[in-house]
C-alpha cells in the first residue's frame, strides 16, 4: 500500500475513533486558514478553496473558486461581501427545481452576476426534500421506515453516476474552464452533499491530495454545528425529538461514510476518479493541466 495510502487511512481510523457517535472534525489543512471560511449571516457553510495546496507546490487562487450553501438568506452585506471582497461573478446552483422554487437565491439583487441551474438529480431521487422543513422530512421518512443515513449515502452514488449528475458536474466543470475572471459559487442547500462532490471533483482535478480533499469535505461539519442544533431545538419543542438524533446527524453533517461511498462508486464503475473525470465527464489530461492554468498560483 502507497504511503499516502496508509496516511489516508491512519487519518480516517483517528476520525472516527476520536468522538464515536459524534460528527467528524478534520484537522487544520496547513496554509489554509479556516478553512476558507467566508463569514455570512445568512449562509453558514461558504468556503473560498483559496490557499488550499494543490498540485506541483501550488496553492488555489483566491477569489476564485467558492463552495456554499443556497444563498436565499442572504443579507445585503453578504452579498456585497461576495461581490465585491470576493468578486463572485458567476453561481452555479446544483438544486432541483422544488428546491430553487422553495429558497431562491437572489438573483434580482445580483443583476451582474450570471446564474446556472444545473441540478444533479431530481426530486423523485431524493426522498428527502432539504426544504428547510426538517420536522416535515424527517416525520415522512420515520413513517416510511426508511434510513435517512442511508438514503442520503445512496445519493451519492446517484449523484456521480446518474445520467442527469454527470450532466451537471459536466456543464459545471466547462463553466469553470471558461471562467477568465472573478469567482465561481457553487452550491446546493447546505454546501454539503452535491456541492462538497463538486468539489471533491474540482480539488481531485486541481491535484489536492486525498488527505486534503477529505478534509475539506468534512470540514462543513465545523460550520454547520449550530444550525443542527437549532433544528434539534425545534423537533424538541414539537415532540419529534425521539430517535431522530442520528437523522440529524444524517441530515447536516458530512460523513466519511458518504466519501467512501462516492469513492467505491467511482472505483467500481470507472476504476479511478481519474478515470471518472476522463471518461464520464470529458475532462482528462488536457482539461485538468487548464484548470490548473487558470486556479492556481
Amino acid at each position: 500500500m502507497p504511503s499516502s495510502e496508509r496516511k489516508l487511512l491512519a487519518m480516517k481510523e483517528e476520525l472516527k475513533a476520536q468522538h464515536v457517535g459524534e460528527p467528524e472534525m478534520p484537522k487544520p489543512i496547513p496554509g489554509f486558514k479556516d478553512f476558507g471560511h467566508i463569514p455570512l449571516k445568512g449562509a453558514h457553510n461558504t468556503r473560498d478553496l483559496g490557499g488550499l495546496p494543490a498540485a506541483d507546490g501550488r496553492n488555489v487562487a483566491a477569489c476564485r473558486l467558492i463552495r456554499s450553501g443556497d444563498l436565499h438568506h442572504c443579507t445585503q452585506d453578504d452579498l456585497a461581501d461576495l461581490t465585491e471582497r470576493h468578486q463572485m461573478k458567476r453561481v452555479v446552483d446544483f438544486r432541483t427545481s422544488v428546491e430553487r422554487k422553495e429558497a431562491p437565491d437572489p438573483t434580482a439583487k445580483l443583476p451582474e452576476v450570471t446564474f446556472a441551474d444545473l441540478p444533479v438529480f431530481s426530486e423523485s431521487a431524493m426522498g428527502i426534500t432539504h426544504d428547510h422543513d426538517a420536522m416535515k422530512d424527517l416525520s415522512a421518512l420515520r413513517e416510511s421506515g426508511a434510513s435517512v443515513f442511508d438514503i442520503i449515502k445512496g445519493l451519492y452514488s446517484k449523484c456521480l453516476l446518474d445520467e442527469e449528475g454527470i450532466t451537471a458536474y459536466r456543464k459545471f466543470l466547462s463553466i469553470l474552464l471558461e471562467a477568465d475572471e472573478g469567482a465561481t459559487l457553487w452550491h446546493c442547500t447546505e454546501g454539503k452533499d452535491r456541492a462538497g462532490l463538486a468539489a471533491v471533483l474540482v480539488e481531485h482535478a486541481l491535484g489536492v491530495s486525498e488527505e486534503h480533499i477529505v478534509r475539506d469535505y468534512l470540514a462543513t461539519n465545523l460550520f454547520v454545528r449550530n444550525w443542527a442544533e437549532k433544528a434539534m431545538d425545534a423537533l424538541g419543542r414539537h415532540g419529534l425529538l425521539d430517535h431522530v438524533d442520528a437523522d440529524i446527524d444524517a441530515v447536516f453533517y458530512a460523513n466519511l461514510d458518504y466519501y467512501d461511498t462516492a469513492k467505491a462508486a467511482v472505483q467500481k464503475e470507472y476504476g479511478s476518479f481519474d478515470e471518472y473525470l476522463s471518461k464520464a465527464l470529458h475532462f482528462g489530461q488536457p482539461e485538468q493541466e487548464e484548470l490548473r492554468h487558470r486556479y492556481l498560483v
